[in-house]
């Protein structure tokens, strides 16, 4: 793929798990060094739903060393906090003016996500979307990495670049979907849900669980009685075939296939090679220092300003206001 523009963003609401890892972060790492990347931390998205106004900046900060400790580098890419750019705002509320509510009301996962939080339903939940588009396009982002569960959002974004062009003359290019190829990992304890912060810790594996916390959660993870089958076993022979050499992974879909598989001898070989994987990225996080990542973010910000600033003159002008 030639050289691209790639924008992507994670909201800070806890620390990542290994679904974050192999959906997002694990992308990153190797996007930044191909392509021209902006990777966000969307805490302006994040307060859309019930959280601690106590612990908004810590978890900001724990993001970014996260991102930091996986092996982004900010010499290759553009790290940077959403709040810190206030032209997110701005151009969210300009594409707000010419967004009809008829395309956000087909969003889907307005709708989960409402059912989920019933007490406080609010506007920012619902317009999310539109700020979304705002991300992408305050950088004239070319690509986008995406699920497939964001696949409708991205078409939203589409949208408001033609209805943008068409009323004001052509300032946006539409961004591809930068499909990937990722393993659905899910819960340890409810192997038919998607794995989630929002389930609990026991449900999650973190990146930086130290080995016994990981044998632990292992050990308790939801299989079945024998052979491999069950959507608990799948998950573990997923997780396997991510953390684990090809030969370990190849010898325990085997014994799957044949009915022979050994839970035990699975959960002990696949905690012990989680914590393998992840042993560099626990090193890495421990040693980094809040001043380091506070100064990271703010070159981040500084350096995403530049691009940001520029798009908004132009768009001022376009919608004549300036």
């Amino acid at each position: 793929m030639p050289k691209q523009t790639i924008f992507s963003g994670i909201q800070p609401t806890g620390r990542l798990h290994l679904g974050n890892y192999l959906g997002s972060l694990r992308h990153f790492v190797e996007l930044q060094t191909k392509h021209d990347c902006y990777f966000m931390i969307a805490d302006y998205h994040s307060i859309t739903e019930d959280y601690d106004p106590r612990r908004k900046r810590a978890q900001t900060l724990e993001l970014a060393a996260e991102f930091l400790a996986a092996g982004l580098d900010p010499k290759k890419c553009t790290i940077f906090v959403q709040s810190d750019v206030p032209e997110h705002l701005e151009l969210a509320w300009i594409f707000n003016a010419i967004t009809p509510i008829s395309l956000l009301e087909r969003m889907t996962q307005y709708k989960d996500k409402a059912a989920r939080q019933t007490k406080n339903v609010n506007a920012g939940l619902f317009d999310y979307p539109v700020l979304q588009a705002a991300d992408i396009l305050l950088y004239h982002a070319t690509a986008v990495p995406v699920g497939a569960d964001q696949d409708q959002h991205l078409e939203l974004t589409r949208e408001i670049v033609r209805l943008f062009n068409n009323r004001f003359g052509a300032t946006f290019t539409e961004p591809k979907t930068l499909h990937t190829n990722v393993p659905k990992v899910m819960s340890l304890l409810a192997p038919d849900k998607k794995m989630s912060k929002s389930l609990g810790d026991a449900h999650c594996i973190h990146l930086d669980d130290e080995p016994d916390v990981v044998a632990a959660k292992i050990s308790k993870a939801v299989t079945d009685t024998g052979g491999g089958t069950s959507l608990g076993a799948r998950n573990l022979l997923t997780m396997s075939e991510a953390f684990s050499s090809k030969k370990t992974y190849d010898s325990f879909l085997a014994d799957s296939a044949a009915g022979t598989l050994q839970y035990a001898k699975l959960k002990q070989t696949l905690a012990k090679d989680i914590a393998g994987y992840f042993a560099d990225f626990r090193t890495k996080k421990k040693k980094l220092h809040t001043k380091r990542v506070e100064a990271i973010l703010a070159a981040g910000a500084k350096r995403a300003a530049r691009t940001a600033t520029k798009t908004m003159a132009a768009v001022r002008k376009k919608i004549g206001i300036r």
